[in-house]
């Protein structure tokens, strides 16, 4: 049976490792990213549904997934993507965490700029140093406390750029790799505290970054993913 989930949403500033595919025009078929191997497939077991929320940028739907109380907790999301399986667990969970937190900053703060300044008059000047002043205060942040609550992996395939599939050898003709991704909480009290000196830390020294600020103070307490989704993206894969 063929399943399909094709992700839709927008990031303004797109810092993961998201691949990007091209869909063709007219009657022509999508590139696709097929699915090949992940935890319980053999058995047909289905996608968890937080990691289908990471997949369709859905963040509210991981804790919800998940069970965890936004009250008590602060959720993260990382994923990142290689050909090593277990390095790529390693490398995520304990090497990268600081560089994803800052990710997840940095995706957060456009997804707010690009709600709060659309079709605004401001000076795009005054704009920028807005987003950027805030990013900068964001990054400096050192979370500590932060706790494992799931993980997941897939591995992909997609074609090789400019190579046909060879019908006798198709494997050739594909690369492949795996996505890891992981969910991480924190105690809500602590965040906040720490979020809050941030973000005070920033002088409101224009409306712009005031405006942004206001939305950043609900956007930054919702469960927060470092991967942009690419509209364009169709994850595919076969059960038998």
């Amino acid at each position: 049976m063929k399943k399909r989930i094709i992700a839709f949403a927008m990031a303004l500033m797109a810092l993961s490792s998201t691949s990007v595919f091209a869909a063709k025009k007219g009657k022509e078929a999508k590139q696709k990213i097929e699915i090949v191997n992940r935890p319980g497939i053999a058995l047909g077991t289905e996608i968890p549904g937080w990691v289908q929320a990471v997949l369709e940028g859905e963040n509210k739907k991981v804790a919800k997934s998940l069970k965890i109380d936004l009250k008590e907790s602060q959720v993260f999301v990382f994923s990142n993507q290689g050909t090593d399986l277990e390095f790529l667990k390693t490398w995520t969970d304990q090497v990268d965490v600081q560089r994803q937190v800052a990710n997840s900053f940095s995706v957060a703060v456009g997804q707010s700029a690009n709600a709060v300044f659309q079709g605004s008059s401001g000076d795009e000047n005054k704009k920028k140093m807005a987003i950027d002043q805030t990013v900068k205060a964001l990054s400096a942040i050192e979370l500590n406390g932060l706790l494992k609550e799931a993980q997941y992996w897939m591995q992909f395939r997609k074609p090789k750029q400019g190579v046909k599939v060879n019908k006798k050898s198709p494997e050739s003709s594909y690369d492949y790799y795996y996505e890891y991704y992981v969910v991480f909480v924190m105690s809500r009290s602590v965040y906040d505290d720490q979020l809050n000196a941030a973000l005070n830390g920033i002088d409101d020294n224009a409306s712009e970054t005031v405006l942004l600020k206001k939305a950043l103070s609900e956007n930054l307490r919702a469960p927060l993913i470092d991967k942009p989704v690419d509209p364009a993206v169709e994850y595919s894969f076969d059960e038998e």
